[in-house]
């Protein structure tokens, strides 16, 4: 016998049709040779004794479902009737949430067949019955299996109460306006109701329901398929049916500049409803955004800043922090018009010079908002509070919003410097290839005759550029010219120590963007040398050829950029090639060879 180790409960009808426990035990199967078949077993677990032998017949699958569907439809009959007695009602409700305990233990498949079972039979709406009671025990235990039934299928219990609202609004037409009030009794606004008159002072009750709440509200769960999208048809449902009731003990708590009650079981009320509020604002943004400006509901919250309870104070300035982490113009504009930074600020102030939670949360919100550069808030904030908070100089927050603030103000002022910065900044950094590649090309151009002795050449480009964009890259400049001056006092030193003639550099920079670089050997200077002027073997002399050991290299450049390049002349058989290149003017050629 194979044992499948199924922890279940066994209950038995008896005459009177009442519903005995027979206890808990382990369900397997196998063959029975008395009964001739294969049967299900249940043992109990505290002894082993046999609990229930039934044999499995053909037809018991379509014989179990018709049973199922009437057991249940008479249970949920019970329930229901108003004239089952308290005790019988506990009794079916406690079976009912056992029931559905045990679904747990079913495969995901017959788990998906036992609820929709359920749903048919009509559970959703006996729970509404059921909640609807004064019997806390009897509520407790339906809060169980209403918990089960959303955190198995969500959106089993969206489609219940939408069809459910839309059934009211159809018979609302036909009705007085006394017996609408009485008939718009919405499952989900029942859920609420609950959550918001727990009588536990530690609200054990209000925070599971409050999850509930949460799991039907998030948008992460909803299906969307072709034809409709559920978290459009929900959420328009819930903010027209069931947010006035999620947040009218706010409303009611927050008509002066303080909560009317500040005891500790109403503020850890307030502060689930404000947790539920700011899941809200993180994932609805178009339904809770209208909601909150069009009802004022920011203004009302931040009433609670001045609560006595330090965690409602921060759920409320949470609250706000995560509106301005929306960084939502519309939101931004609310806040401004209605001066909702006063609160915030005052709490600031009235917290003194407190190193606590209230302190670092309301300086990061506004070192947020100086981050973030959010110019409306930074703008409405030195404005309107700067005279409170400029004396703040343990952190550097709100020095910052003033600086930025005088820059915003400064752009204002200066919308034109604000553009040349960015298009200076732009010419510098970002120039096009294709504009130095016309440059080149122009200036090879440029006949060398055309040119008076010591005249720069200047690019076009570089025509435009002021004085500061001229003097920035000979500063640059120089600084390259110190640190290739050290590394190549390093490469000398290094060479004479290695017994080979070391070059020296002459560099010399003309008034304008043009630097010539010249290397010449130490004998260069001496009359006669190969590599002086009227020299045999001088290139300026007539009739010469030029076979010194070192090349000289001119090289013009621009925007101060130098560069050197010393190549050692071992071939001397290309005299074709030197011939041809002495025919260019001498800085071309030099152009060509660098």
């Amino acid at each position: 016998m194979t044992d499948t180790r199924r922890r279940v409960k066994v209950y038995t009808l008896n005459e009177d049709r009442q519903w005995d426990d027979r206890g808990t035990g382990h369900v397997s199967s196998g063959y029975v040779e008395r009964l001739k078949g294969m049967s299900l077993l249940v043992r109990a677990e505290s002894d082993g004794s046999l609990l229930l032998e039934s044999k499995i017949n053909p037809n018991t699958a379509y014989q179990k479902q018709q049973e199922d569907e009437k057991f249940l439809t008479d249970l949920f009959a019970q329930l229901t009737d108003e004239a089952t007695d308290e005790e019988k009602r506990q009794e079916l409700v406690n079976f009912l949430k056992e029931f559905c305990a045990f679904s747990q233990t079913l495969q995901p498949q017959n788990r998906d067949a036992f609820f929709k079972t359920l749903s048919n039979m009509g559970i959703l709406p006996a729970l509404e019955v059921i909640l609807g009671m004064d019997d806390t025990q009897v509520r407790s235990a339906a809060t169980d299996i209403f918990s089960y039934l959303v955190e198995y299928n969500p959106s089993m219990v969206r489609e219940f109460v939408m069809q459910e609202a839309q059934q009211n609004d159809d018979v609302s037409k036909k009705l007085t306006e006394q017996k609408i009030t009485n008939k718009d009794i919405l499952l989900i606004n029942l859920i609420i109701e609950h959550m918001i008159c727990d009588t536990d002072p530690e609200l054990g009750g209000a925070v599971q329901l409050m999850g509930l709440l949460r799991t039907l509200v998030d948008p992460e769960n909803m299906l969307a398929t072709a034809n409709k999208t559920e978290k459009t048809e929900f959420l328009g449902f819930f903010y027209k049916h069931c947010m006035h009731v999620l947040t009218a003990p706010l409303l009611a708590n927050t008509t002066e500049d303080k909560p009317s009650k500040d005891d500790f079981q109403t503020a850890q009320l307030l502060a689930l409803v404000l947790e539920l509020l700011t899941f809200c604002v993180e994932h609805h943004t178009y339904h809770i955004k209208n909601y909150i400006i069009n009802k004022d509901i920011l203004r009302r919250v931040l009433v609670l800043m001045a609560s006595k309870h330090a965690f409602l104070a921060l759920c409320a300035l949470r609250f706000k922090r995560k509106i301005i982490g929306l960084k939502d113009e519309f939101y931004n504009r609310y806040i401004m018009k209605s001066f909702l930074f006063e609160p915030v600020v005052k709490a600031f102030l009235n917290n003194g010079s407190r190193y606590n939670l209230m302190n670092s949360a309301i300086i990061e919100m506004f070192e947020f908002i100086r981050v973030e550069d959010i110019k409306s808030l930074t703008a409405h904030v030195i404005e309107n509070y700067w005279k409170a908070l400029e004396d703040v100089d343990y952190v550097q927050t709100f020095k910052g919003l003033k600086l930025r603030f005088e820059q915003q103000r400064e752009r204002q002022d200066n919308p034109k410097l604000d553009s040349m910065r960015s298009i200076l900044r732009n010419h510098r950094y970002r120039r096009d290839a294709r504009t130095l590649e016309d440059e080149e090309e122009m200036w090879f151009n440029t006949d060398e005759d055309d040119m008076e002795d010591g005249e720069t050449v200047v690019s076009p480009s570089d025509k435009t550029k002021n004085d500061d964009d001229i003097m920035d890259p000979i500063s640059k400049f120089m600084e390259r010219k110190k640190l290739k001056e050290s590394e190549e006092k390093e490469v000398l030193l290094k060479t004479n120590l290695s017994g080979r003639q070391s070059p020296s550099f002459k560099l010399s920079l003309s008034s304008g963007t043009k630097t010539n670089l010249t290397s010449q050997s130490p004998a260069t200077n001496l009359p006669g040398s190969p590599g002086s002027p009227g020299s045999p073997g001088s290139p300026g002399s007539p009739g010469s050829v030029p076979k010194n050991t070192s090349q000289t290299a001119a090289i013009t450049t621009k925007g101060g950029l130098v560069g050197l390049v010393d190549y050692p002349d071992d071939d001397e058989d290309d005299d074709e090639d030197e011939d041809s290149e002495d025919a260019l003017p001498l800085s071309k050629k030099a152009k060509f060879e660098s």
